[in-house]
């Protein structure tokens, strides 16, 4: 499990992340965090619930993009990812974008 340097937070989530951060390091899970992330091997992003993320992707190289509390603050998260992609490099290489802020 990798975070990002440029993570991406849900309205509602932005006082405690690091809160949240610090479960998912710890291994606990909490009732309505959901993750946008790029599993390992993959360059599409995904959502997926904590405890399904801890159980299955906790010890792959899976890059951690994005916080929210709820599916639909999730997907609104996925939303204002690609629009971000696509202002800033003109198309919809998430991966890349990604991969770019990290070097």
């Amino acid at each position: 499990m990798i975070f990002s340097k440029k993570i991406y937070l849900s309205p509602d989530i932005k006082q405690d992340y690091r809160k949240y951060m610090r479960m998912l390091k710890f291994n606990k899970s909490s009732f309505l965090l959901h993750l946008v992330v790029f599993l390992e091997g993959e360059e599409k992003l995904s959502l997926v619930h904590n405890s399904i993320f801890l159980n299955n992707y906790r010890k792959t190289d899976a890059l951690i993009v994005g916080l929210a509390l709820g599916k639909k603050s999730g997907i609104e998260l996925i939303s204002n990812i690609v629009e971000d992609t696509y202002r800033t490099r003109k198309d919809f290489e998430y991966y890349s974008f990604f991969k770019m802020e990290e070097v």
